[in-house]
């Protein structure tokens, strides 16, 4: 099982100038064969941070998943928004995980 961690620092409004690509990507990422989870997400302390958290099978899904036009979609609105300096920062990290248990954390009901 892979984690994939991806974290973005945007300028203000950089995010939002390729949002209707990070949706597509969104859509059609979480139906492929091997992804468990594929989620983009706006930091509540930071509104021009986006972190991505994708958990796949193995590398050949997390492979495959980039043979995908949305993908390329992605990739061109992400390289585009980069030079245009909408992009501050970024990084990408996968992580080799054994597997997976719950943690046992139940919320109260009443």
């Amino acid at each position: 099982m892979l984690i994939v961690a991806v974290v973005f620092e945007f300028v203000p409004g950089g995010f939002d100038r390729i949002k209707d690509e990070i949706l597509g990507a969104i859509e059609n990422s979480r139906k492929e064969e091997g992804a468990q989870i594929y989620d983009w997400a706006i930091d509540v302390t930071a509104p021009n941070r986006a972190i991505i958290f994708e958990v796949w099978d193995d590398q050949s899904d997390l492979d495959a998943h980039f043979t995908y036009p949305y993908m390329d979609t992605l990739v061109a609105a992400l390289s585009a928004a980069n030079i245009r300096g909408d992009i501050v920062h970024y990084s990408a990290e996968i992580y080799d995980v054994s597997g997976k248990r719950d943690m046992g954390f139940v919320l109260p009901t009443e």
